[in-house]
């Protein structure tokens, strides 16, 4: 699959303001749930229970883990704006997590995190 850079760095910029506008929150968690169940709500049973995957593995702190199923998701359907922005909030809380937890900063999450951004923003 062949990807335009100019989607790719207009996608991470999207998520680089989101992470400099999110501010701490103990609401994260549920910002993130909440907009993954409501932007998923209308799919096919088997991607609503990818999405409680997704959510569980979040909410538990495996980040890698909820940003990897996340791409798994998008790889397999075409996805809606809606769940882009959804998309986006995984992403974007996430980053807020390591920026709390430096440690959690692992090479698996950088590059998990980067095929989800190429599979949600790059070309289809």
């Amino acid at each position: 699959m062949k990807t335009n850079s100019k989607q790719i760095a207009w996608a991470i910029s999207v998520v680089l303001a989101g992470v400099g506008l999110a501010g701490c929150s103990k609401n994260s968690d549920k910002l993130v749930t909440e907009q993954l169940n409501q932007s998923f709500e209308k799919a096919d049973a088997t991607v609503k229970q990818e999405v409680v995957q997704v959510n569980t593995a979040f909410q538990a702190g495996d980040y890698t883990r909820a940003i990897s199923l996340m791409d798994q998701v998008v790889k397999n359907q075409p996805i809606d704006v809606a769940q882009k922005q959804a998309v986006n909030t995984l992403i974007i809380q996430t980053r807020q997590a390591v920026q709390q937890n430096p440690k959690l900063n692992t090479p698996e999450l950088y590059k998990a995190t980067e095929a989800l951004m190429l599979s949600a923003h790059g070309e289809n």
